[in-house]
This record gives structure tokens, sequence and C-alpha cells, in this order.
């Protein structure tokens, strides 16, 4: 198998990736850290750590909260604990949480993974996103070297950069950011004989809908986090989810999604060891139909009109087809003082002098009638995560 990086002065670097070149004593004792500055650094990181049975922690070096977090641990308790890669994540409290996978959680997934996509003929697997998260590392890494498939990275992918290199029997994994460049390129390109793959958000189904027109091809998008792995797929604009195969899926009272499946790491770690048993309850709303579900969002970001249930990310969709819209950040706030509780707080990316009353208007013709307090911020930048994750915080 071989890993072509395409360098941003023009160079290619590649590597044979083999057990012979990944070797290294050095590293098969103790717990190594692989939070790099690039890409490749990264990745050739994981696979010595794959094929030396060793162990290491993975981390975004810019989290200032997970650094602090790692610096405080004493290692010589989780050395005891079966893994071989941990992912130190935000955590959905916003604590730092670590989610211990083993070879096994790997294996497991990727066992379904090669099952989903046999009916693609994949030469090469193209990687837009960072490997130190979960979704990078299985299916930018690891899935790729169980099936022998090359590898393409490049440091910085700008979205022109992307078509040029993707060629027939191409995947591409990538992130609903890079789906929505693609499609502002205004650009028609017959893709037919590549897949895309997307994972991190849902993609609104206008948006999957003009990508699969304008390149003909299909997205499939992977709905999972960190701790769960993989839970459901859908492809292009479909409305419900299907579960991965060995993923139950169920609800509590509160129409919650329950998830087990050996893709869940069964050791988490905020601030003290936690026991999954291979089962996790999320905080995704779900109306599950015939082992299929819709999801309706997370419980934080629920808002509710006319008594029916909308995600702040249905609503950053609704906004970001806008054509003076770059990017748009939603969430709820709750005063309890305030007449109607709830409060919608806006943050867009434009470089025009948009009112609270063009956002209602439009709000309004697409849902319901917005009776709630809008707080409405404009911004000359919206930053984002390296997994391209909207940042609620400017």
């Amino acid at each position: 198998m071989t890993l072509k990086v395409y360098n941003d002065n023009g160079s290619i670097t590649e590597h044979i990736i083999s057990t012979d070149t990944m070797t290294d004593t050095d590293i098969q004792s103790g717990i190594s850290h692989i939070g790099l500055s690039t890409k490749e650094e990264n990745i050739l990181n994981i696979f010595k750590t794959y094929f030396n049975n060793s162990k290491a922690i993975l981390f975004d070096k810019s989290n200032k909260a997970i650094i602090e977090k790692i610096n405080k641990l004493d290692f010589n308790d989780f050395k005891k604990k079966d893994f071989s890669f941990i992912y130190f994540t935000s955590g959905t409290t916003g604590s730092p949480v670590g989610a211990f996978k083993t070879k096994e959680n790997f294996l497991s997934e990727i066992e379904q993974l090669t099952k989903l996509f046999e009916q693609y003929t994949i030469k090469r697997i193209i990687v837009t996103v960072p490997f130190i998260h979960f979704y990078g590392s299985l299916f930018g890494a690891i899935y790729p070297l169980v099936n022998d498939i090359d590898i393409i990275i490049k440091e910085h992918f700008l979205p022109h950069d992307l078509l040029e290199l993707v060629d027939e029997y191409s995947m591409i994994v990538t992130t609903p950011l890079y789906i929505k460049s693609l499609n502002k390129l205004q650009i028609k390109k017959d893709l037919s004989k590549s897949i895309f793959v997307s994972s991190t958000a849902p993609l609104f189904p206008e948006v999957s809908k003009e990508f699969h027109d304008n390149f003909s091809t299909d997205v499939i998008q992977i709905f999972g986090s960190t701790e769960t792995g993989g839970i459901a797929y859908k492809y292009n604009d479909d409305e419900k989810w299907t579960p991965m195969n060995r993923v139950k899926i169920s609800q509590n009272k509160e129409g919650e999604l329950k998830v087990k499946s050996p893709f869940i790491s069964n050791i988490l770690y905020e601030d003290k060891f936690k026991v999954t048993n291979h089962e996790i309850q999320t905080f995704d709303f779900v109306e599950i139909e015939e082992n299929q579900f819709k999801l309706v969002g997370r419980s934080s970001q629920i808002i509710k009109l006319a008594g029916k249930r909308y995600s702040t990310i249905q609503i950053e969709n609704i906004l970001e087809t806008q054509p003076n819209i770059e990017k748009a950040v939603v969430f709820v706030t709750t005063d309890k003082d305030a007449l109607r509780g709830e409060e919608l707080n806006i943050t867009l990316q434009t470089k025009e002098n948009i009112l609270v009353k063009d956002i209602k208007s439009l709000l309004k013709k697409e849902l319901s009638n917005m009776r709630f307090t809008i707080n409405l911020k404009l911004v000359d930048e919206i930053k984002t995560t390296l997994a391209g994750k909207k940042m609620l915080i400017q």
C-alpha cells in the first residue's frame, strides 16, 4: 500500500506502508502522543502504532482544554487498560472525554464498511480530514490499510485541488464543508465512477441533491461519534438513516437514540474511567420507523415551533442556502425570565447588512411563524475546527 502526499510546493512524497517500513522498536512500549502539525506526520505515526501493537493518544493540539487535561493525567493507570488509540474530544458537556479504541473496535467496523462499499470499485482514497480525529483515522487510514488501498493526502486542500485529484474509482473522505464548497464552484464534472463519504454533520437535502446534479456521484453520509463509532448511513438526500450492520438502536422515554454495537468504546475517561459495555445513550432525538430513523437533532440543538421540533442545524442549512450568507451558526439558549423562554442565537458570516426581520421572513417561509427572540450577530469569519465543524464561540 502506498501513501502519496501532495505537498503545497507542488512536489509529491510517497511512502510504502508495510510491516518492514513501519516497524519501530522505540514505540513498542509506553504510550505515544499523536497531535503534530502535519497530516503526513500524524498518519505515519498512526500506522507505526498499529503495526507495532503499541498505544497512542490522539488529540487536537490547538484545543487548550484537551491539552490541559492530558497534562494532568497519570498514564500509569492508562497503561493497564486494553486499547490501541485514545481519542480525546471536547465531549457532549464541553469537558474533554477520552474514548478508548481497541483493534477489535476498528476491525469490526471496517468489516461492515467493506460490505457497505463492496458495490464500488475503489482504487484510491483521497482524505481531506485530519487523522487525529476518529473519523479520519478509521476511514482515511485503517480502512484503506486493511483493504490495501492507496491513500492520497494534501496538507491544505482547496476545492479546486480536490477536483483535480479525483480520478476514476476514487473514494473521497471529506466533510459537509467541502461538499458545500464544491457546489459553490458552479462546475459540472462527471465523477460517477467515484464516491464521496461525508461525516461530522448532516447535509441539507438540497445541498446533497445539488452535489449529485453537479458531479453525478453519490455522497454516503455517516452518522456517529468518536465514542459510538459509526451508527448509521444514508445516501445523498435520503431522509432516513439506516443503522449499520451489528448496530442495535432503540429510544429512551424522551425519544432520544440509544445505541448498542461492537464499535462503541468500552472505556471512556472524563474525570474517571467509565465502562460502557458497548452501549451508549445519546442526546439525539430520533423518529424510528421500521429499523430506520429520522434524525430530528440534539436535545441541546432543538427548538419547538407550533409544537414541532426543529434542529438548529436545519436552520443553519436554510440560512446557508442564501447567496449573501457564507456560513451560519445557530444555537438555542433559555432565559427563564424572558416572556417566551427560548432565544435563538444566530451568527452569520456575511459582507452584507442583514437584519433580524430578514431572518424572520426567511425562516417563516421555510418553517413556521417565528414567535420567539432572535439575537443576530454578523461577523467577517466563522472559525472551524480541524474536522470542519463550525465553532459556536466567536
